[in-house]
């Protein structure tokens, strides 16, 4: 078989021995949300431990993040989904939102742009898409999101780490083009996705919530009696014309390798995050409900804004998510948070109206405050200043016995008057710089528990500034921490004690 050769190929990769830092954990309760009943303890993964998993959600470089995962979870990952960077040569955006009138701006998202030229591009895709075999269970598939800049290269990537007889599909995903002016060639309007399995043994589903509608020809030929819905298949025998009934079992077609029916994301729409390559959740309930079974476990090693991981949890599957970006980070996070506002996948018009599955989000960077403000937020003489210093912000401890609420009250920035003349305005109060806060009522060990939170989606600009009353059930000394998030991503956590008698 033909294998792609490259300068600084490798077929080996070493890592250093990493440990997952900083761990905060999100749960809610159906019976009383806000309300944390059990801290989590990390366990190994484990059939007959089903009733104890926590979701993750990760934040760092996604190879060290995959090997300190191949001890736990070598071979049993069943669905892997990745969107990595294409090799456009551009960067990409997402929303900054400030205030509570939907004022935005972009800021950058990632680079795409490889400095090294193609050859590392291809390097490190390659080194991580040997770990994602590794983590895949036998009978687990991988679904590689592309375009035309460099999917070719990756499917002969992809044969010699999978093996040719591994795959299955060239799937084109075409969508409407946007108002591009070129006429200097046609105009592009696909993604590819590129279909693997780990071996011949594997978990594929003729689901009907998978399926394609038919087509308006056909749809207009349908018609229904008392045995069900149906239409006539057309024929002829001795010259004469013949017609009989052919009834419909399926409210579609099994699809085809060609995915014209999902649209693109519009900034109008409900699952619209702000995200400039955000995936639609129909094109993943497509891919996990073809690929996977409830309670399996899916990953997603470039989460971006959460797509996977949301539509993971809709379907009843596991999922663990990562991404090197701390916004992406944040955006799925709230995304999730926010699960019970979004679309219903089996009925796109409703509300989902379910809460999440607990799950915990790890840091594995060291530089989780470090100041990163884009640039156009700035005034252009502070654009390459070096900021210092970490927000304040004031809070109010209040007690009735043995129930205790938090009031935020204030929040600093010590570099606001950098903000430039266009930005600046639209922060008319100290919340208008804030898109989550959190409280820990009983802090323990390096464990943030999110007992109650309050945030801010594109959609919903109101930040709760009260949080709901925690009952302590017994008289002692607590440690309470305060976390605040700005809308730059700049993360501050205070820490209090309070008194129950």
């Amino acid at each position: 078989m033909p294998n792609l050769i490259w300068s600084g190929k490798k077929d080996q990769y070493n890592f250093s021995k990493l440990n997952f830092k900083n761990k905060e954990l999100l749960q809610k309760s159906k019976q009383d949300l806000g309300i944390l009943f059990e801290r989590y303890q990390h366990k190994t993964l484990d059939n007959n431990l089903e009733k104890d998993w926590q979701n993750l959600l990760i934040w760092g470089e996604n190879n060290k993040i995959m090997h300190l995962l191949l001890k736990d979870f070598s071979g049993k990952i069943n669905l892997i989904y990745i969107d990595p960077p294409f090799a456009t040569g551009g960067n990409f955006n997402y929303k900054i939102h400030i205030g509570e009138k939907n004022f935005s701006e972009s800021a950058k998202a990632y680079s795409d742009i490889w400095k090294e030229g193609l050859e590392a591009y291809l390097s490190f895709l390659h080194e991580r898409l040997m770990l994602m075999k590794h983590l895949l269970s036998e009978n687990g598939s991988i679904y590689v999101h592309l375009d035309w800049h460099v999917s070719h290269y990756i499917k002969i990537i992809l044969d010699e780490i999978f093996g040719i007889e591994n795959f299955r599909n060239e799937i084109i995903w075409s969508y409407p083009a946007a108002s591009v002016q070129t006429r200097r060639f046609f105009i592009r309007s696909y993604d590819v996705i590129l279909f693997y399995t780990k071996s011949d043994d594997y978990i594929f589903n003729d689901n009907p919530n998978i399926y394609m509608e038919y087509s308006n020809r056909v749809k207009n030929a349908l018609k229904k009696d008392e045995h069900g819905i149906f239409y006539y298949r057309g024929g002829s025998h001795n010259g004469k014309k013949l017609s009989r009934k052919v009834y419909v079992k399926e409210g579609g077609i099994f699809p085809r390798d060609v995915w014209n029916d999902i649209p693109y994301i519009r900034a109008n729409t409900m699952e619209y995050q702000g995200f400039s390559t955000q995936k639609p959740e129909r094109l993943l309930k497509r891919i996990i409900l073809a690929s996977s079974n409830e309670k399996d476990l899916i990953a997603d090693f470039f989460c971006g804004s959460g797509t996977s991981l949301i539509v993971a949890e809709k379907l009843n599957r596991r999922w663990i998510g990562c991404d090197l970006a701390k916004h992406a980070i944040h955006i799925t996070r709230k995304r999730i948070l926010d699960i019970s506002n979004s679309n219903n996948l089996f009925n796109w018009k409703e509300t989902y109206d379910h809460y999440f599955q607990p799950f915990e989000v790890i840091n594995l960077n060291t530089e989780f405050n470090t100041v990163n403000i884009p640039e156009n937020f700035l005034k252009k003489e502070d654009a390459n200043i070096n900021m210092t210093g970490h927000p304040k912000f004031e809070v109010k401890i209040c007690k009735d016995g043995k129930k205790v609420w938090i009031e935020l009250k204030n929040y600093k920035l010590p570099y606001i008057n950098l903000i430039n003349d266009k930005i600046k305005p639209k922060i008319v109060s100290f919340h208008d710089l804030i898109d989550y806060w959190a409280v820990d009522f009983n802090h323990k060990d390096n464990c943030f528990n999110n007992v109650w939170f309050s945030y801010k989606t594109g959609k919903n600009r109101k930040l709760q500034l009260t949080s709901t009353p925690y009952y302590y059930k017994e008289s002692n000394q607590y440690h309470i921490q305060v976390k605040v998030i700005n809308v730059f991503g700049q993360e501050n956590i205070q820490k209090y004690s309070v008194k129950i008698s």
